[in-house]
């Protein structure tokens, strides 16, 4: 399964890209998190919180233009060609 994915502010800059194609085994929204940080590990302590071992409060997640308002985000099912969206907060002054 190919889920595409979009990347904004600092996640944008880490990864060096705008968005990509990463392809699942399952439908878990947690195997999708798992392989972004293998992927580009020093995204990790920007969306994942060890001690916790849950997704930061700070990071929104949108799947097909659609927020993600679950107490816990990695229950979420994906489907094929779904657009997955990460969006950290935006400060500036």
């Amino acid at each position: 399964m190919i889920i595409n994915i979009l990347y904004f502010a600092e996640l944008k800059e880490i990864t060096n890209k705008e968005s990509e194609k990463l392809e699942l085994v399952s439908r878990e929204m947690k195997e999708l998190i798992d392989l972004i940080i293998k992927k580009y590990p020093s995204l990790q302590d920007l969306i994942w919180d060890q001690k916790t071992q849950k997704l930061r409060n700070t990071i929104s997640i949108i799947i097909n233009n659609q927020s993600i308002h679950t107490k816990d985000p990695l229950l979420k099912k994906l489907n094929d060609a779904d657009t997955v969206a990460f969006l950290l907060p935006v400060s500036g002054g």
